[in-house]
C-alpha cells in the first residue's frame, strides 16, 4: 500500500511539472523573474564626501514634462522593478533616455532665488516602507502669462528633473507615480513682500530615491548629447 501511495505522489509531481515547464518556457519567464526576490546587498562603508570638495546646496534649474507628453506606448518611465528596468540600482543611474512623444520636449523652470527644494525619504514600519518625494519652488510675479502657465499644472501629473549646483540631475516622479503640483498665489501686504506663486507637490509611492539622469543620455529641452 505504501509503495502504491508513493507511486501516486511521484506520478502527480510528474504531471504538474509537465504542465508548468511549457508555461514558463513560452513567454512567462518575466512572471517567474518577478517572483524571485532580488539578491540581498550587504552593507558597505558609508562616508561623507571627500575633504577639499565643495558641497553646494540648492537647485540651479528644474525641468518638467507632463506624463501625457511621454510616448504613448511606454507604460512607465523610469521603471525600477520588473523584467526590464530603466534604472541601474548598482549605480542609481537611469539607463534609458526620456521617451518623449513626437514634437514634445522638457520645459525649464527658473525658480525665484533660494526658493526651490527637492526632498526624499523612506517612511513606514519595517516591511511596509516606501519612498516619498516632495518638491516645491516660488515664481516671482502674478502676470497674465504666468497665470496661463500655472493653469496647465491643474490636475496634471508630471515628472521633474532637478539640477543641483553640482551639475547632477535627479528624476522626481515617474509616469505611474507622478507629482501633481498645487499652486498658491500671494499679493503680499507691502513693498518688499514676496508677490508671486508658490508651487508644492509630493508622491509617497516610489520604489527608490530619485535616480540620477546621466549626461550620456539626451534630455530634450535641458541638454543634448554631443557626439
Amino acid at each position: 500500500m505504501k509503495k502504491y501511495l508513493k507511486f501516486l505522489v511521484v506520478a502527480l509531481v510528474a504531471v504538474v511539472a509537465a504542465h508548468l515547464v511549457p508555461l514558463f518556457s513560452h513567454g512567462d519567464a518575466a512572471a517567474m523573474a518577478l517572483a524571485v526576490a532580488p539578491a540581498f546587498a550587504s552593507f558597505a562603508n558609508l562616508r561623507n564626501i571627500p575633504e577639499q570638495l565643495a558641497n553646494p546646496a540648492g537647485i540651479r534649474r528644474i525641468g518638467v514634462i507632463a506624463i501625457k507628453d511621454l510616448a504613448a506606448n511606454v507604460l512607465d518611465w523610469p521603471r525600477v522593478v520588473g523584467a526590464t528596468t530603466d534604472v541601474n540600482l548598482e549605480t542609481m543611474e537611469i539607463t534609458l533616455a526620456l521617451p518623449v512623444a513626437q514634437g514634445k520636449t522638457v520645459a525649464v523652470i527658473e525658480p525665484a532665488d533660494n526658493s526651490a527644494f527637492a526632498d526624499f525619504e523612506n517612511q513606514g514600519d519595517r516591511y511596509y516602507q516606501s519612498y516619498k518625494i516632495a518638491m516645491g519652488f516660488d515664481i516671482a510675479g502674478l502676470t497674465k502669462a504666468q497665470s496661463i502657465e500655472m493653469r496647465k499644472f491643474l490636475n496634471t501629473g508630471a515628472i521633474f528633473f532637478v539640477e543641483g549646483h553640482d551639475g547632477e540631475i535627479r528624476v522626481y516622479g515617474s509616469k505611474l507615480a507622478p507629482i501633481v503640483l498645487k499652486s498658491k498665489g500671494s499679493s503680499g501686504k507691502k513693498g518688499g513682500d514676496k508677490r508671486g506663486y508658490s508651487m508644492t507637490g509630493d508622491n509617497d509611492s516610489l520604489m527608490t530615491e530619485p535616480p540620477f539622469y546621466p549626461s550620456t543620455l539626451a534630455l530634450p529641452g535641458m541638454f543634448e548629447v554631443v557626439v
